[in-house]
C-alpha cells in the first residue's frame, strides 16, 4: 500500500476540482438551490435535507412556510428555522423570533421571541435590533428597560433602520 503524502492529497484535490468534481456537501446545497430556482421543489427538499447546513435549513423553512412543493406547515417551518438559527443563520433567528412574537403557526411566546431576536441582534441584524429595542420599550418578553431599548434602537438606527430612528425621535433620544 502506498503512502499518501500531504502534497499528493492536495494534488488529487486540485485535479478533482479542476475536473469539475464537487464534494458532496457542496453538491447538496448547490444542486438543491438550482432545483429550487427551477421550482423542482421535491428535488430541492431532498438535497437541502441531505446537506443539513444553515442555508439549506433556512430554505427548507421557507419552503414549508410558503408551501412550496408541499402544503404549508408553519410548525415544520419553525423547526427548520431553529435548526438554521442554531447553526448561526441570522435571518433564521430573526424570522423565528417573529414567529414567536406574532404566534404565527406556533404558540405566542414573547420571551422566546426576545431570545431569538437577541441572537440575531448581537450579530448585527438591524431588524432584530429594532424588534428587541421595541420589546425593551414596551416590556414585552423582557423587563421594561428604557436604557436597553435605546441601546438596541441606536444600533438599528446606525444601520439606517428608518423606524428605529423615528422611535428614538419620539422618545426624545438622538440616533
Amino acid at each position: 500500500m502506498t503512502k499518501l503524502t500531504c502534497s499528493k492529497v492536495c494534488l488529487i484535490l486540485c485535479i478533482s476540482l479542476v475536473a469539475g468534481f464537487v464534494p458532496p456537501a457542496w453538491a447538496n446545497f448547490t444542486t438543491g438551490f438550482a432545483a429550487y430556482q427551477r421550482h423542482d421543489y421535491a428535488r430541492a427538499m431532498r438535497e437541502f435535507k441531505a446537506d443539513g447546513g444553515p442555508q439549506s435549513s433556512y430554505l427548507l423553512a421557507i419552503m414549508y412556510y410558503k408551501g412550496e412543493g408541499i402544503a404549508p406547515d408553519k410548525k415544520e417551518a419553525a423547526k427548520w428555522l431553529r435548526v438554521s438559527a442554531e447553526k448561526g443563520n441570522v435571518k433564521a433567528a430573526n424570522n423565528l423570533g417573529m414567529m414567536y412574537d406574532k404566534g404565527d403557526g406556533i404558540p405566542r411566546d414573547l420571551p422566546m421571541a426576545a431570545k431569538w431576536y437577541r441572537k440575531a441582534a448581537e450579530k448585527g441584524d438591524a431588524q432584530s435590533q429594532f424588534n428587541l429595542g421595541l420589546m425593551y420599550t414596551n416590556g414585552e418578553g423582557v423587563q421594561k428597560d428604557p436604557k436597553e431599548a435605546v441601546k438596541w434602537l441606536r444600533k438599528a438606527a446606525r444601520q439606517k433602520h428608518v423606524n428605529a430612528r423615528k422611535l428614538l425621535n419620539v422618545m426624545g433620544e438622538k440616533p
